[in-house]
């Protein structure tokens, strides 16, 4: 059966994302929502690293997963409320006196919809928190420009749905969860000379 574009081109109204769709959640301020021009997905990597494998080649082997972080775009309100709530999330994590630590941080939450209003996919990042804000550019050039601010986030892992469009995601992907690392005790075992100070070895 040969190629035909009319067919190509319904299914391309019907199948394919819209990647003006989207929303972005901050679970710190659940009663505001973040108006994002542009946002972006994450990526993950696979950490890699090498072993020895005897008088053979060394081994590659997977270790852990990397995460870079995500971009975000705000347009701002009148309020101040959006600069407002970034400046508050970014002070949690470092403020004027020094670092406090960022704690848990926070949940951001990205859902991507169809062009029905259902859910594609929908992003957790765990453990959150502004990474940078950028400047806030003003201008009289261009009366109705609305003015715009970027943010980065960087999170601890992040976890997806997709859903297809219902209510319930179909598979789940990524790090819900996680374990922290066993933490090494202070010091090891410790060893008394006992030719020097008499006593059993300890």
């Amino acid at each position: 059966m040969g190629f035909n574009i009319e067919e190509f081109k319904g299914r391309f109204k019907r199948d394919f994302a819209k990647a003006a769709l989207f929303e972005v959640f901050f679970s710190n301020f659940p009663d505001l929502r973040f108006q994002a021009s542009s946002a972006v997905l994450p990526g993950s990597s696979v950490v890699t690293d090498t072993f020895s494998n005897g008088p053979y080649r060394p081994i590659e082997r997977p270790i852990s997963r990397s995460y870079s972080g995500a971009g975000f775009t705000f347009m701002l309100d009148n309020e101040g409320r959006c600069l407002s709530a970034l400046n508050n999330m970014i002070d949690s994590s470092v403020d004027p006196s020094g670092f406090v630590g960022q704690g848990a941080g926070t949940s951001v939450s990205i859902t991507h919809y169809n062009q029905s209003g259902g859910v594609v996919t929908r992003y957790n990042l765990n453990e959150a928190f502004i990474g940078s804000i950028s400047d806030v550019a003003l201008d009289w050039a261009n009366g109705d420009a609305v003015a715009t601010v970027g943010c980065f986030v960087r999170f601890r892992s992040y976890s997806m749905g997709s859903f297809g469009g219902g209510s319930t995601p179909t598979a789940t992907f990524g790090e819900p969860t996680f374990t922290n690392k066993i933490p090494m005790p202070d010091s090891g075992v410790e060893f008394v000379d006992t030719e020097r100070f008499g006593g059993p070895t300890v």
